[in-house]
């Protein structure tokens, strides 16, 4: 079972614990709306293009207020078995879900957080797993921290340093994040619940979001 196969999992069986009307990190989201997401994400190719399309986004709010009507359970379950073996993220599960499913998973886990509540503990992986969440940090920070005005150092235990700086500020004071990898992507992901140290001017990085 890959780390991407294996979220899906956990994350299938945490929305179904939490049940449709729980808090997520992303903001306006309750459970049912991430669980409409995920399904659209993978089963409705013209809803994957309309994430993207601005012209579009009148078809994916009807899309998703359709899926938003069906049973909760009946849509994570679907989402939970994975996509089909004639769906092309069949092949890519492994390469392009591992970050999409651990930070939605962790944006369910840590939805009261929200709201003010505690941040939870960071979780504990396995050397494959941490592995697979710094490939996955490596690839998509120079994309989610892109507009940062000054270079942004991302730091976790055991790992070499990712740096990512635009050619215009790369002498500039540099933003350093210590955590570990997981918070890390979390973080540049921008999620504020999480554990990590910003030393630098935490402005300067333009944080993506996903």
């Amino acid at each position: 079972m890959t780390f991407a196969s294996a979220e899906r999992a956990r994350l299938a069986d945490l929305l179904l614990e939490k049940g449709p009307h729980a808090p997520t990190l992303c903001e306006g989201w309750s459970t049912r709306d991430m669980a409409a997401h995920l399904w659209l994400r993978e089963s409705r190719p013209d809803a994957m293009a309309a994430m993207f399309v601005k012209p579009l986004a009148g078809h994916l709010e009807k899309l998703t207020a359709d899926t938003k009507r069906r049973e909760y359970a009946d849509v994570v379950r679907e989402w939970a078995a994975g996509p089909s073996s004639l769906n092309p993220m069949r092949a890519a599960d492994k390469h392009v879900n591992a970050a999409e499913h651990f930070i939605h998973l962790e944006d369910v886990r840590r939805g009261e957080a929200a709201a003010g509540g505690a941040v939870p503990a960071p979780r504990t992986f396995t050397e494959d797993e941490q592995a697979a969440l710094y490939r996955a940090l490596r690839r998509m920070a120079p994309m989610i921290l892109r507009k940062s005005t000054a270079p942004v150092v991302l730091q976790a235990p055991d790992r070499a340093p990712i740096t990512v700086a635009r050619d215009a500020v790369a002498l500039g004071i540099p933003v350093t994040v210590t955590g570990e990898v997981g918070e890390l992507l979390l973080w540049a992901s921008g999620r504020d619940a999480v554990h990590v140290q910003v030393d630098g001017d935490a402005s300067a990085a333009a944080r993506g979001g996903m």
